[in-house]
């Protein structure tokens, strides 16, 4: 009579030794927006997260409290990159079709709906790039820069949510650019008439 198999043992998960804490918050925050690019938002979890880089669960709360301390240093990660990449030609406003951008505006909308509070998002983006903007438009205010700057900011952040339901042709999109770009042209002009250039 012979003896019946036993099962074998499961693999043993391999999990990194002790890692320095920047180096495990480089770690996690790269893993989240590489599965947060593929992935719908809620299966970007804590375990898959510290599973895809092999550090222990509480790695997270230890490095950032809680994940939305994780997923805000995400979105703060991510708009450094697009603006690392795009402040160079900052006119063509590509910043704010960027995927990252894009990316960054969809989470934050998602963790606002998830009950996080919507100002800890707020990076300053317009005050940080409107002297860079104002400087390449040459001679026109910082009030009338900023208030272009957040028509586009509140236009583009409408698009990345919204864009999937609408199915908008490239075309049209494209359309819609040149457009913008023939507005910004008239910003001197709109600026005299509005009383702004004082």
């Amino acid at each position: 009579m012979t003896k019946p198999k036993k099962p074998p043992l499961p693999k043993a998960r391999k999990v990194r030794g002790i890692v320095p804490s920047a180096e495990a918050q480089k770690l996690l925050i790269n893993a989240a927006i590489e599965m947060l690019r593929v992935l719908p938002f809620d299966q970007v979890t804590a375990r898959a997260i510290t599973k895809k880089v092999g550090l222990s669960l509480p790695t997270i709360s230890n490095n950032f409290g809680s994940m939305a301390g994780l997923f805000n240093e995400v979105t703060i990660k991510l708009r450094n990159d697009v603006l690392a990449r795009t402040l160079g030609n900052i006119l063509d406003q590509s910043m704010f079709l960027d995927p990252d951008f894009i990316l960054r505006t969809r989470l934050v909308a998602w963790l606002t709906l998830e009950g996080e509070n919507p100002g800890q998002f707020n990076n300053h983006l317009i005050d940080d790039i409107a002297p860079q903007f104002q400087t390449a438009l040459g001679g026109l205010s910082l009030r009338t820069t900023t208030a272009w700057l957040t028509l586009i900011l509140f236009m583009t952040e409408g698009y990345a949510i919204f864009s999937e339901v609408h199915e908008y042709p490239p075309a049209q999109i494209n359309d819609s650019l040149k457009l913008f770009t023939q507005l910004r042209l008239q910003l001197q002009n709109s600026e005299n008439v509005l009383g702004w250039n004082n």
